[in-house]
């Protein structure tokens, strides 16, 4: 075979074509790549909905010449109309060029990293960065280039997709996106780590969020601030999802006023977790900045008057948003090797900037929300399933808006009690630490408030199971007759205390002592309720025992004649008891086994489609699932293309 660069490059380029659009747009941006085939990179700029397309090495020619000392410069675009490119712009400003045809006019982006002049190029850089934030290592390494010469034309491509991810550019974007009336999913959750890494700062090795704030979100919200302190604060707000993290953002660099204006802003344009950030950050330095007072306590408002049954609820918004970023994380896989925590903070953060954006627009959301859990909430739903396995305390259902607003309420009443000698205000006191009509404690319900949220799933509770609560569970579990009745305190109780080993053994006892069948079951909802909670037990406990007798009663369950549960809700319940295997080979052997023993039961109607769903979803999740489910998969294949 021929090694001469004409054969090695018609090789590259007849692989290129065989590969995948981001293989084969990767490979070609990399300019080692480029140089060690003999490929030259070309584009074609286009420019808004203007309809016009130009060949990027010709306008890049014209930018040069006018850069230079040309005043005007002819283009022809891909239609093969004439266009004219001249500079414009004050004295003493960057130059801007305008391309004009006919009655036509654009303004073009800024092309100045392709000047001659050394300064030039420096200052629009400079000028770049700031605007949106660029980080000081990216910002380095395009100075050292920019001091030395201008931007190749690949290079300039680099340069702008650098500063494309960053959280201030992308915020624009859809803001832009939105105006227009279209936006795209690559525009409301960029295919960027870098990206996310911008916006929620590096992930540093921490294995809780609790680490994380005092490490790398710590270092992220300094930098935030040194970059502007306002836009800094308001931009640190997007991680309001934990009050760990918001413990760490600091408003010392911030004026009176301008603290002021930020709140003002968070009251009208702010979205759900930045004011819930807000609050925290507020109850916390109330007594050297009083003046937030006033608007602190109608922040407290927003959230308390907020009623997640109406379409256009904030909470219902945000909600859906962050299934919906979750999901398409889930789906690219960007933060698959991460614990889930910090997936989950960035889905959080983002869905948090997406929906500031949103706020006083005029968007027809219920539209909108049925395109966005159509396209991501299966996704959403089965990573959050398997996060279990290392979040068990947190499951998918913990999403909805009422539940949030539930842990928000949580959140702003542990606040007030941690801060309660900086509450001077009667009014804020009556809604934060009271009792009294339209406070916060009154108007939640008895547990909700305290379950944990999305980024604490990995956390054992710190509440103890008081002892009265323990002799109750074991009264009911050791009842003759083994009904529903039997396993509602322990279910409840699990999600706010710290239930052992010793509870789930009473309970596996139970299940095997009623032959795992249970006594008045009053409709399916509750038959569902009990399996459930229990797949949950065994989860929190850990308890192999718990889990492998669930998965008895499941499948006795499955032909009921009275009760039958579905495909879908064995799968659910067979993943979060799968939980209790911490390890992931046991995790993938224990559900991998319990999907091949459905695929190969009795399936009627569409059961195998929706089977075969199920497992692609889980196995796209956690690839390792593949091990263990080739022959569910060969055997659903099978079945369903009969």
């Amino acid at each position: 075979m021929s090694n001469s660069p004409y054969v090695r490059s018609a090789f590259a380029q007849a692989a290129l074509e065989l590969a995948t659009p981001l293989v084969r747009s990767t490979l070609i941006r990399d300019k080692d790549f480029r140089e060690e085939y003999g490929f030259s990179a070309d584009a074609v700029l286009s420019f808004g909905n203007y309809g016009v397309s130009i060949q990027r090495s010709e306008l890049f020619v014209a930018i040069r010449a006018l850069l230079s000392e040309r005043q005007q410069f002819d283009v022809e675009d891909k239609e093969g109309r004439k266009w004219r490119i001249r500079k414009i712009g004050a004295e003493g400003d960057l130059p801007t060029f305008r391309m004009a045809r006919a009655k036509q006019r654009l303004i073009l982006p800024n092309f100045c990293v392709l000047s001659p002049d050394r300064r030039t190029r420096l200052r629009a850089l400079d000028e770049a960065a700031a605007d949106v934030n660029l980080p000081a290592g990216a910002s380095d390494r395009w100075r050292d280039v920019l001091s030395r010469r201008a931007l190749e034309d690949a290079e300039f491509d680099e340069y702008h997709r650098d500063l494309r991810e960053t959280p201030a550019h992308v915020a624009v974007t859809i803001q832009g996106e939105i105006q227009d009336g279209k936006s795209s999913i690559s525009s409301l959750v960029p295919h960027s780590r870098r990206y996310f890494e911008r916006l929620v700062g590096k992930y540093d090795g921490s294995r809780t969020v609790r680490d994380y704030a005092s490490g790398g979100a710590k270092e992220h919200f300094g930098q935030l601030s040194a970059w502007c302190p306002y836009e800094g604060f308001l931009f640190s707000l997007f991680l309001s999802s934990h009050a760990s993290l918001t413990a760490e953002i600091s408003v010392e660099k911030l004026g009176d006023d301008d603290l002021v204006n930020a709140f003002n802003f968070l009251e009208e344009n702010g979205d759900r977790i930045s004011q819930l950030g807000g609050i925290e950050v507020g109850l916390r330095i109330l007594p050297s900045r009083p003046a937030i007072a006033p608007v602190l306590e109608r922040l407290v408002g927003c959230i308390r008057d907020d009623n997640v049954d109406l379409p256009m609820s904030s909470f219902s918004i945000f909600s859906t948003l962050y299934i919906f970023v979750d999901g398409e994380l889930s789906r690219t896989r960007v933060f698959a090797t991460e614990p889930p925590f910090y997936r989950r903070l960035a889905a959080l953060s983002q869905a948090a900037l997406v929906h500031r954006q949103l706020v006083n627009t005029d968007v027809d959301w219920d539209q909108f929300s049925e395109w966005a859990l159509e396209h991501r909430a299966g996704q959403f739903y089965h990573q959050s399933l398997a996060d279990m396995r290392v979040q068990p305390r947190w499951q998918p259902d913990f999403a909805a808006a009422s539940q949030m607003k539930a842990e928000f309420f949580g959140r702003i009443m542990i606040a007030a009690n941690n801060y309660k000698k900086n509450i001077t205000s009667n009014a804020l006191a009556s809604i934060v630490l009271e009792t009294g009509p339209g406070s916060l404690h009154v108007l939640s319900d008895f547990f909700q408030p305290y379950l944990p949220g999305p980024l604490e799933g990995d956390e054992e509770s710190q509440n103890i199971l008081p002892p009265d609560m323990a002799e109750t569970i074991k009264v009911q579990l050791a009842a003759d007759e083994v009904g529903p009745s039997s396993f509602i305190a322990l279910v409840n109780s699990s999600l706010i205390f710290r239930v052992g080993q010793d509870q789930a053994k009473l309970a596996a006892k139970a299940l095997k002592f009623g032959n795992y069948r249970l006594t008045n079951v009053g409709d399916r909802s509750q038959l569902l309720a009990v399996l459930n909670g229990l797949g949950l037990v065994a989860a929190a406990t850990r308890s192999h025992e718990l889990a492998d007798k669930l998965r008895i009663m499941v499948r006795r369950y499955m032909r009921d004649a009275q009760y039958a549960l579905s495909v879908s809700e064995a799968v659910g319940i067979c993943v979060v008891a799968g939980a209790s295997r911490t390890h992931l080979n046991d995790w993938r052997d224990f559900v991998g086994d319990w999907l091949n023993e459905l695929a190969f039961g009795d399936l009627t109607g569409n059961d195998g489609e929706v089977l075969y769903k199920h497992l692609r979803y889980l196995c796209h999740v956690v690839p390792e699932l593949w091990v263990s489910c080739g022959r569910a998969d060969a055997a659903l294949m099978a079945y369903n293309a009969r």
